[in-house]
């Protein structure tokens, strides 16, 4: 057996996440009670009582962090010795954070940061024409990249920006761009285009006036050398000390290779994939795509009753 634990991205959050195991795990409340006191937030309130803010970029990614590494401190004492850890967009954070690469007060400021830089930008963005991202269902990924090579323009532009899965691709652009994919797309089979709720066009040159400022901030980010490799969204390589600021600034502009990611770690011979933290969003993936990787969710504290059997060797 050779696991890997995966975390998931902004989206993954909903109302109430994580508070079960800060009720029944010191390690959760722990967890909460640095994050609240670093970034001054009461996230639990965000997470119970305040779920419309919640879904601005700069409230989810420090949330949704912390919950998720909040459930990953809790279980790590079960767990065999994990080989690779891996995230989707901002899970990478919660991977870089949980694996020991970056300090945990550290890492959470930064986090922090993130969301803010972006949610920022974002507003900006707004006030022009709007930018959406949105995911492409069951089109193979040349023929998307063929159609937005065609539909991109200057005035109107258009960006892949995550390779999610085999039957899935997220775009980003203008409107006009993605409803220009759209009407080319359908002489291509395209079935379904579904607008994501995100604030901006995440993981494109687009969000490019992050970089600087996020860069600012990566200045005075230690990298360690972790317990466990935490493979880039970006190089589709381990993270090390030598790149891993060159490496994040540019996980702002360019896109998501999720589906590079996963056939790395099968390659690397990880056979038991598991995803902490809210939602199952990754692990769906994979069944969709019918990986052979056995997978599993700790989402809910109920979770935890079905993980000796998913790390049973067979």
């Amino acid at each position: 057996m050779k696991v890997a634990v995966i975390f998931n991205g902004q989206g993954a959050h909903y109302e109430g996440m994580g508070l079960d195991f800060v009720e029944a795990y010191p390690q959760a409340r722990e967890t909460f009670n640095l994050a609240e006191a670093v970034t001054g937030l009461d996230i639990r309130g965000l997470v119970s009582e305040n779920f419309e803010q919640l879904q601005e970029t700069r409230y989810a990614q420090v949330a949704i962090a912390t919950t998720s590494l909040a459930i990953y401190n809790s279980i790590a004492s079960m767990l065999p010795e994990v080989s690779y850890m891996a995230g989707l967009s901002l899970g990478e954070y919660t991977a870089l954070l949980a694996s020991g690469s970056i300090d945990t007060k550290a890492g959470i400021q930064l986090i922090q940061h993130r969301g803010n830089i972006m949610g920022d930008h974002c507003t900006e963005l707004a006030k022009g024409e709007p930018f959406q991202m949105a995911a492409v269902m069951k089109l193979p990924l040349d023929v998307i990249r063929q159609i937005v090579s065609e539909v991109h323009q200057a005035d109107a532009p258009l960006y892949i920006a995550n390779m999610n899965a085999d039957h899935q691709t997220i775009i980003a652009g203008s409107q006009a761009s993605l409803d220009r994919f759209a009407e080319a797309a359908k002489a291509e089979g395209l079935k379904r285009l579904l607008p994501l709720s995100v604030e901006g066009p995440f993981h494109t040159p687009l969000m490019q006036a992050c970089c600087m400022p996020f860069g600012k901030v990566l200045e005075n980010i230690a990298f360690a050398e972790g317990q466990t490799p935490v493979i880039s969204n970006t190089t589709v390589q381990a993270h090390d000390a030598d790149s891993f600021r060159e490496n994040l600034v540019r996980h702002l502009v360019e896109p998501v290779h999720w589906v590079q990611t996963i056939a790395y770690l099968q390659a690397a011979g990880v056979t038991h994939v598991l995803q902490i933290g809210p939602g199952d969003t990754l692990s769906r993936l994979l069944k969709r795509d019918k990986v052979p990787l056995d997978h599993y969710v700790i989402d809910k504290v109920e979770d935890i009753e079905g993980l000796a059997a998913f790390l049973k060797e067979d």
